[in-house]
């Protein structure tokens, strides 16, 4: 009776040590495949809007970039009033069927790919990137500059959580509509959540700046990695290069550990209920 006592309470053990082991991996894994769905049906919503729909779209879109040359009062996006400005004629640009998603982005160094909503709020960075609304929307063109927000260390997604791993050369994507706009990392900083400087526009630049808290769980500071537009045949050469040296995903990793530790695990608990088997025939 006890021994069978010990052998289910061994077994909800590695279950228990299964599922926390597992449980980041899994939720990454699933995160992702969720927004490669949301990738995929945005490109189906995208095949149904006529060329004439498109361009009045991105016409009011560049619009509404014109407006914003020369606005130099840009507050940190993780900050309370930034979170509760209402930006009425903003959140009908871009918008498709009404769900509040502008595009979406990948990052082959970090093996991420995610929406990008309007605006900052809690809701929209839980659930993917958020567009700064005193930015500019991110459909390039010269003198522009876009800023994507994305939080760190979320238990069911990765987003920007490692976003410290880019370095300067690397490339980065945009879709928005049938466009594809390619950027390579020309600048990374770390400055003070007041310290929005670094985010305006620039005359003639095409830029996007990707920003996250850092440091990590910490979060006192802001971490901007900009981009500069490249023509999109000379970003997937890049690309093409930097896959033969990339890291595995995160995801892959966790996997190989938590296997590891749970073949550590067993061999030791087999150990341990073989040497009280053999001093209880000992006893006898």
């Amino acid at each position: 009776m006890k021994r069978r006592i010990f052998m289910c309470l061994r077994i909800c053990g590695y279950l228990i040590g299964l599922g926390i082991l597992f449980y980041p991996a899994i939720s990454n894994y699933l995160n992702q495949r969720h927004a490669t769905t949301i990738a995929t049906d945005y490109e189906q919503e995208v095949s149904h809007i006529t060329q004439q729909q498109e361009d009045e779209m991105m016409q009011k879109a560049l619009a509404y970039n014109r407006t914003l040359i020369g606005n130099s009062e840009i507050l940190d996006p993780f900050s309370e009033e930034a979170k509760q400005l209402k930006h009425t004629t903003y959140d009908k640009l871009l918008d498709i069927d009404g769900n509040g998603m502008l595009g979406y982005i990948e990052i082959p160094k970090i093996h991420i790919l995610s929406p990008i909503y309007h605006g900052i709020s809690e809701r929209v960075l839980q659930s993917g990137i958020g567009h700064l609304p005193e930015t500019s929307l991110p459909v390039g063109g010269e003198t522009s500059h876009t800023v994507l927000s994305g939080h760190r260390g979320l238990p069911s997604a990765k987003l920007f959580t490692d976003l410290d791993k880019m370095e300067k050369g690397d490339v980065f994507y945009i879709k928005v509509l049938h466009h594809t706009l390619a950027y390579q990392v020309d600048q990374i900083l770390t400055v003070k959540p007041t310290q929005t400087q670094a985010l305006s526009i620039v005359e003639g630049k095409d830029y996007v700046t990707l920003l996250t808290c850092t440091p990590y769980a910490i979060n006192t500071h802001r971490l901007l990695v900009r981009g500069t537009r490249i023509p999109y045949e000379e970003a997937v050469k890049i690309a093409d290069e930097m896959e033969l040296k990339a890291e595995l995903p995160f995801y892959i990793k966790a996997l190989g550990v938590a296997c590891i530790v749970l073949i550590g695990v067993y061999i030791s608990v087999k150990w341990y209920v073989r040497k009280k088997g053999n001093a209880y025939e000992e006893r006898k």
